[in-house]
This record gives C-alpha cells, structure tokens and sequence, in this order.
C-alpha cells in the first residue's frame, strides 16, 4: 500500500503531491484503477472533510460515506462521461454539509503506465455564500423595484384624482363666476379636494422617514387631557358635518406625562377621522381613554393609556384585517360608498405606536363597525401638581386678533398675499418683508412695533434662521418678540432646526387659517425671558 511505501522511502511521488496539496483545503484522492482502493489522500481531507489520511478501503465507500452522489459514484464504477458534479459534501467529524465541486479521471500520473483514479475535491462555500447573497441582493432588488413601481403607479392615480378636481373645478368657478350660489359649492368641493391632496403628501412624506428609519420622536411635558381635548375638538366638528354622534370618556389619575404630543395627536386623529370617514350618516363613535398598568410592575415612573375608538360604521373583511397595516392596502369590496383614503394611514399608524414601545390592535366584522385599541406607555413628569389638570380650550378659540401687528417674511409674493389676507381676515397688521435681510432691516427701524414675526426659512440670500438669529441679538424687542417659522420643511429635525435657531413655533406650509390663528393666540404676550 502506499502508506506502506511511502515508510520505506519509495513514495517519492506523493511526497511531491503532500508538499503541494499539503496546505490547499482542495482534497486530492488517489486509487488504483483495478480494484479502486485508495492509495492517497491529501492533508486537507482531515480539514476540510473530517477524512483522515490513514483512511484505507475502496474510494467509491468513502465517496458514498461523505455524501458524493449516486449518479457520480455509478459514473466511476462504469466509466461514463460525467466527470464533474457540485454537490452537498458531509463532514464525518461534525455531520456538518459543505458546498463543495467534485472532479475525477483516469490517468497515468509520475509518468509511469499505471492507470489511477484520480478524484478531486473542491471547497466551494466561499462561492456558494457569494452567489446565494448576490442571489437576495437581486431578489430585494427585483423587490424594491417592483414596490417603486407600485408606489409610483398608486401616487400617480391618488395624485391625480384630486388634482383633477381641482383644475376641473377652478375652471367652473371662472366659467360661472357670476353664479354665486354654484360657484361657493365649487370653491367647497375645491377646499376638500385640496386637504386630501395636503393628507396624501404627508402621508408619504411620514412613509418615506419611517421606512428610511429617519423618523424620530420629540418628547416634551404634555398634558394628557388637553391633548384629548383638542383632538376631540377637531373630530367633532367633522362628525358633525355627517350627523354622527360622538361620545368620549376618559379615566386618567396621572395627566402630566412625557412624550411626543404631536404624534400622539396624529394617532388619533388618524384612528379617530377614519372612524368619521367609514361611519355613515347618523352613526355612533365612542372615544375612550383609560390609564391602565405601568409599563412594566415594579415601575411606577411610566403608565399605560389605552384609548379605544369604536364606531358602528361599514366595518372590514376578514381578509382586509390581515393586511390593514401594511402600505398602500385598501379594501376592495367597494361597500364604502366612495370615501377616498390614501392606503398609508393605518402604516403610518402602526409604526408610530411602535416607535413608543405601544402596541396596536383591531377588531372588526362587515356591517357592523370597528374597533380599534391603542396601548401606549408614557413617562410621568415627577414633579406633577394638582393644578395640572383638563384645560378648557373654548377660551382660547374666541381670542380676537385685531391690532396685532405681524412682520410677515416670505419671498414668494403670492404666498405673502395669500397670507396676508388670511391675516388680515383675522384683523391683523400685516408688513411683508421679501427676503431675510429686507426683515432684518425692518425690523431694525421698527421692532418695537411688532407683535409676532412671522418667517419663511429658505429664502435667497438671508435665509430664515440666519434672520431669525440676527433679530435675536439686536435689541430687547428682538429678544421677546415671538418669532414663528413657516416653512414647508414638515419633519422633527426641521423644527428642532428651528428651535435652534431662536422660533417659538414651527408651523408646516400649506398654511392653515384656523392652525395660524391658533398659534397667534398662543404667542400673543409671550414674554421671552
């Protein structure tokens, strides 16, 4: 045997095939060519296979043993023409699979006469691991592809619908100008349109940050019944314009709390308006909040506030329940009458509950309404006082504007006459500046007169928060007079950007009368310290 021979000296041929297969994880089996007994194995069998060199026996045993396949081994004992396979190898020390390439033929190696079989062994998981990665590359690829063309195609429809009706609207309007009557349902049906188009661009600006993982959360002291308060304002008035009746109820000991307000406001305005939206006329909503167990038992720093929104409306498909959270879903069924939604509501939804470590659910049967649950864990404010209690906010919407004098800085002059009327309808004093430095040296003559600022962020030259900064460290007015950012810069960065910069309040272009009214009322006689 060669083991045998290669003691005595005589395997001077396989000396040479050690010192060259010897560090190679390649395995090179050698065997005669009668019986097909195995005359060599190299070093890296034992590595590579758990085979060691001493291994004696027929080769078409051991090719069996270590997994070669079938037709391979058939291929040696019949001389066949396959001669190359990739296959799953066996490790025989850990039962372990290896992807590996084998090769054989029949020679006459050293230059001698003698026919061997020679059988080669090739690691190839390197390979495999590269081709099954390049492999999920592709498939997220094709993936993303496919979902870019169907968010493209969606938007496109979803986008187009409502600016249809605005343009074949406007054109109605100019057509019956004289038709007053006409011409206000026209201008009505123009201002529906127009906030559903506002709802689907923020929609998918909300989708974009989470997906890209660029949504973040601002966490401020809130109190937990004016939040619900306000949200309930806002919702009965549109339940009202379909003559639905809303009942609310919430238990809450703890009401000062730290979180996000704003998105916890957007949750359930989201929940609380679909409701409205698959609701018909007549029906019942209940809006319920109810301060439940801590966050976890032994911590007494956070609660859990569950608020549920329940209404009686078309209700949801089984198959509809399975998908609700996911973007760009909507039912198919065509029971809701025609009530328009963008499909990325219910995501957005989700993924902003769970940003705050809360949990989502619902519940719901066609025909008979639908139930949605929200529990979200919030941090105390340890200092929490009695007088931190629910706020009436009638006061506040009654606030009369008139003689506040406004320093507004747009450099768009149609944007600054739109808002300039909005303010005025309001019974403000309005001066426009066009650019940042125009401001500036406004309000370096006339700071003293100005109520609020009201400032637009990029702008050439100057920009806002430039402006902003300057205004600031200018005089004493400078340093107390609210200054409010309007900007169509709408994420979390965006006005943390602007509280950087000096702004008491961050306000999302397209302007809204009744939110610019808001924010005025709050800021007027602020004294900045």
């Amino acid at each position: 045997m060669l083991r045998r021979n290669r003691e005595r000296g005589k395997g001077s041929e396989y000396e040479f095939l050690d010192m060259v297969f010897g560090s190679m994880d390649d395995i090179l089996i050698i065997a005669d060519r009668l019986r097909l007994n195995i005359e060599y194995i190299s070093a890296g069998a034992e590595r590579l296979l758990g085979i060691p060199e001493a291994w004696e026996g027929p080769v078409l045993s051991l090719l069996e043993q270590i997994g070669v396949p079938q037709e391979t081994i058939n291929s040696i004992r019949y001389g066949s023409e396959l001669t190359e396979a990739e296959c799953w190898l066996r490790n025989l020390d850990r039962d372990q699979g290896i992807w590996c390439k084998c090769g054989w033929f029949f020679a006459a190696p050293f230059h001698t006469e003698e026919e061997k079989l020679i059988f080669r062994i090739s690691d190839r998981s390197k390979e495999m691991t590269l081709l099954e990665k390049t492999r999920q590359e592709l498939t997220e690829a094709k993936r993303s592809n496919a979902a870019k063309s169907r968010f493209l195609s969606t938007m496109s429809h979803d986008i187009r619908s409502p600016l249809n009706a605005i343009i074949g609207l406007t054109e109605l309007v100019m057509e019956h100008k004289n038709d007053q009557e006409r011409t206000v349902e026209y201008v009505h049906r123009i201002f529906h349109s127009s906030n559903y188009l506002l709802s689907l661009l923020n929609d998918v600006l909300d989708m974009s940050r989470i997906e890209s993982g660029r949504m973040s959360l601002d966490y401020e002291s809130f109190q937990m019944s004016e939040l619900l308060e306000s949200v309930t304002g806002i919702i009965r008035t549109q339940a009202e314009d379909k003559n639905q009746e809303l009942e609310t109820e919430w238990i809450i000991a703890h009401d000062s709390v730290n979180g996000d307000a704003v998105r916890i406001k957007q949750i359930l305005i989201n929940l609380l308006s679909n409701a409205v939206k698959y609701t018909p006329e007549g029906g019942k909503l209940f809006f319920q909040a109810v301060e439940t167990l801590s966050k976890a038992d032994e911590d007494d720093t956070y609660v859990t506030y569950q608020m549920k929104v329940f209404d009686n409306g078309y209700g949801m498909s089984e198959e509809f329940l399975k998908v609700i959270f996911e973007p760009f879903e909507k039912e198919r069924t065509g029971i809701y009458g025609g009530v328009e939604g963008t499909g990325l509501g219910m995501a957005i939804t989700k993924n902003l509950v769970e940003m705050m470590d809360g949990k989502i659910s619902v519940e719901s049967k066609l025909g008979e309404g639908t139930v949605f649950t929200v529990n979200l864990p919030l941090q105390l404010q340890l200092q929490e006082t009695a007088s931190m209690g629910r706020t009436s906010l009638a006061g506040k919407e009654t606030d009369d504007l008139t003689g506040l004098n406004i320093l507004l800085v747009e450099d768009n002059e149609l944007t600054a006459e739109i808002l300039k009327d909005i303010l005025e309808l309001t019974g403000c004093k309005v001066k426009w500046a066009g650019n940042g430095l125009d401001a500036v040296n406004i309000f370096r003559t006339e700071g003293e007169a100005f109520d609020a600022v009201l400032m637009d962020v990029q702008m050439p030259g100057m920009n806002g928060y430039e402006a902003t900064k300057r205004i600031r460290h200018m005089s004493q007015a400078g340093k107390k007079v609210p200054i409010i950012a309007l900007t169509g810069n709408a994420f979390t960065e965006d006005v943390q950007a602007s509280k950087e910069a000096g702004m008491d309040r961050h306000i999302s272009k397209p302007v809204q009368r009744r939110e610019l009214s808001r924010v005025l009322r709050e800021v007027r006689g602020v004294d900045r310290k």
